[in-house]
């Protein structure tokens, strides 16, 4: 490969060459139960958990639709019971430190992921569910809305269950990375 990269460039045509072997090494990818798997730790982590990421983050500093997050328990406080709108307004920076945390723990383990570490896999993972389980708890207490956290919930056990599918094949196809499945 090196002496059709020299021609190549002797040529000028470096780019091109780089160009065909990206094209050749997609088209041999599907073929191998190695590169099936990195697809499709490719598309779980940049089609799904990085998506996901945003959108917590978007939740979070209130760019999302309609009132979810923290701006839309900022529009509630105090309007079911006054006597909590204190408690409320003092739990918001929490909330917020806890959304942004979702977020950034997803970005982790989207990354974890892309790097096959099961074991960083499984700390981004057990983050999310402490984070989640906290924001549920928080909201529950402080009597807020928690409708919008319907969906935040649906999608991270439809992530785990992805996640976890994705390592066991990884399990299957990589018999060196047995080891690592002790800890699920």
């Amino acid at each position: 490969m090196e002496a059709e990269y020299d021609e190549a460039r002797a040529a000028g045509r470096q780019l091109s060459f780089a160009a065909g072997c990206l094209i050749a090494a997609c088209r041999e990818m599907p073929r191998h139960a190695e590169g099936r798997l990195a697809l499709v730790h490719h598309v779980l982590a940049l089609g799904l958990l990085v998506p996901v990421s945003f959108l917590q983050f978007a939740c979070a500093i209130g760019l999302s639709s309609g009132q979810s997050g923290v701006y839309g328990v900022l529009a509630m406080v105090g309007t079911e019971d006054p006597y909590l709108a204190n408690a409320q307004f003092g739990a918001l920076p929490v909330l917020l430190a806890l959304w942004l945390l979702l977020g950034a723990a997803h970005l982790r383990l989207a990354w974890a992921l892309l790097d096959r570490d099961w074991t960083r896999v499984v700390q981004a993972g057990s983050l999310i569910a402490a984070a989640a389980l906290t924001l549920l708890t928080m909201v529950g207490m402080l009597h807020l809305e928690a409708a919008f956290l319907g969906p935040v919930v649906g999608v991270m056990v439809i992530e785990l269950i992805f996640v976890v599918a994705a390592s066991r094949r990884h399990g299957c196809v990589s018999p060196e990375a047995a080891l690592a499945h002790s800890a699920w």
